[in-house]
């Protein structure tokens, strides 16, 4: 029977969720921001149970690839709603808007922002691809995390996962010095008629974003959280990062390829970013791959239980 209950990618992904919740406890007395907690419990009692799962699997040395999966979904599970809520606390601080200096950098580039919108969506069947493409990146999250667990390349599960929390980490404190809606809501703002194909972000979300920065925040219920951040693209960071976590496994590894692209075309379309959030949003993906290695560099060695085979535990990082 084995008693190692969390390895050392728990304790890390652990740290980057109490840092968050410690964040937030710290700062949001000092502003209006208010949580109707009860909207989230159902999530937390969710992690709360998957947790379980995992402490049974792990401490009585059952299958490994469900106990690590069960784990970090838990963890992604919490990660991902105090994340949300320290977006809304960088959004307090009323920053300026980024948008028409991000505006000018595309067209230094030399790019028609809208130009290409209206290629993209010329095509009514090729532009529901890419609306269906936008709309897969959080749900290849789950997929990915799913397949590295069950089939148990454990060593890139953990690069992908705390590159998932450090890319967004990094993505929220740069717009909250730095924010930003997007291209769309940019243009709307500037009197942009309704176009006449979809986005998956429509008018009525773009000029809510915009309220939302004039103020004041309403009351946070889990059902009206929505994705606030233009610059860096947090969209293009899943690409990246989904197609690493999927690269070389039957099936899904090509067709994360094919998927992601869709998704990098549909970014400055579907999500109305500028071309440069996607830029940057790449280079803070990059960093958080490279930070995600340099967090799992030190290893202890513990003792691995008899009844775990060597394939189970091929590539873990351990504690």
């Amino acid at each position: 029977m084995s008693t190692r209950l969390l390895t050392y990618a728990d304790y890390w992904r652990l740290g980057v969720i109490f840092g968050c919740v410690a964040l937030f406890e710290l700062f949001s007395p000092f502003t209006a921001l208010r949580v109707d907690w009860s909207t989230l419990i159902p999530v937390y009692l969710m992690a709360g149970a998957l947790t379980g799962v995992g402490v049974v699997y792990r401490l009585l040395g059952r299958d490994e690839g469900i106990a690590a999966t069960v784990f970090v979904v838990a963890q992604i599970v919490v990660y991902s709603n105090v994340a949300v809520l320290d977006n809304y606390l960088g959004l307090e601080l009323r920053r300026p808007l980024n948008d028409a200096f991000l505006a000018r950098v595309d067209q230094a580039m030399g790019i028609d922002w809208w130009g290409y919108v209206v290629w993209a969506k010329s095509s009514p069947l090729f532009g529901r691809m890419l609306t269906f493409a936008y709309l897969t990146s959080l749900p290849q999250v789950a997929v990915a995390i799913i397949v590295l667990g069950f089939t148990k390349r454990f060593e890139r599960l953990d690069r992908f996962t705390l590159a998932f929390m450090f890319s967004s980490a990094l993505t929220i404190a740069l717009w909250t010095a730095f924010p930003s809606f997007g291209a769309l809501p940019l243009h709307y703002a500037q009197g942009l008629a309704d176009p006449t194909f979809e986005l998956a972000m429509s008018k009525e979300e773009a000029l809510k974003l915009l309220a939302l920065h004039v103020g004041p925040t309403p009351t946070l219920r889990m059902e009206d959280f929505t994705g606030l951040i233009g610059c860096p693209s947090f969209h293009t960071a899943l690409a990246i990062l989904s197609v690493y976590a999927l690269w070389g496994t039957p099936f899904f590894g090509k067709l994360a390829i094919v998927l992601n692209i869709l998704v990098l075309m549909s970014i400055p379309a579907d999500g109305g970013h500028h071309f440069a959030d996607v830029a940057v949003g790449a280079a803070i993906t990059v960093l958080a791959l490279r930070l995600a290695d340099f967090a799992l560099r030190r290893k202890t060695i513990v003792e691995i239980p008899a009844s775990t085979s060597a394939s189970e535990l091929t590539g873990r990082v351990t504690a």
